[in-house]
């Protein structure tokens, strides 16, 4: 399996550089003649330049269905198209689309694409999740020294399935609230766990761990 990125400058170069030390083939194709030689110059990958939404184009790269197809330019539609064409033309069994708009998600994933990557979204989640803490931490007296917890549960998790009465959490921790598909739940012993919920867990620093092994089944 190699890896083809496909657009992209520095986010590029900083994905082929940490594929590269973990010894893969990677494959970089973009449009920008000063950015080729100097990635070319730079890592030990194979550089392209060309429009990667263009099947001539592709055409050089040898695509084998197994690749890991990144489209990252900073044109949805360049990456929906690229992504297609790997995939209905070369058979690439799931490809990777960078969305710089979030509203084109949808479209994305309604044309087949469903491995879709919105910045905008994941950063919007993580200042979300970092003004929560800090309301929910200025709440606390300064005192108290607690742990607030954001786990997100697998249908591999071992508490998936299980009802919160019935799992073996720390006494020291609590789980306040399951996030469900944009629902907030406060949980009650008989709500069973779901694959894809967030929960938010109060506990004790001493042992976030044993949290994490009776959730994820992870220390």
């Amino acid at each position: 399996m190699k890896i083809v990125l496909i657009g992209g400058e520095k986010i590029a170069y900083h994905l082929a550089r940490r594929f590269l030390s973990k010894g893969y083939q990677v494959m970089v194709v973009n449009k920008n003649e000063k950015f080729c030689e100097e990635i070319a110059k730079k890592l030990r990958a194979l550089v392209i330049r060309g429009d990667g939404s263009r099947r001539y184009v592709l055409e050089q790269l040898e695509l084998d269905r197994t690749d890991l197809f990144v489209a990252l330019t900073p044109n949805d539609q360049d990456n929906l198209v690229a992504c297609l064409t790997a995939a209905r033309v070369y058979g690439i069994e799931r490809p990777v689309a960078l969305v710089n708009d979030p509203d084109n998600k949808a479209t994305f994933q309604m044309m087949g694409i469903k491995n879709v990557v919105s910045p905008t979204e994941i950063l919007g989640s993580a200042l979300e999740d970092s003004l929560f803490r800090e309301q929910i931490t200025n709440l606390l007296p300064s005192s108290e020294k607690i742990s607030i917890l954001r786990i997100e549960m697998t249908d591999k998790s071992p508490a998936t399935g299980q009802a919160v009465k019935n799992l073996p959490l720390p006494k020291e921790s609590v789980i306040g609230a399951i996030i469900r598909e944009n629902e907030v739940i406060i949980p009650r012993g008989d709500n069973v766990i779901k694959g894809g919920d967030i929960l938010l867990v109060l506990s004790n620093p001493k042992v976030q761990s044993s949290v994490f092994e009776v959730l994820l089944g992870e220390v």
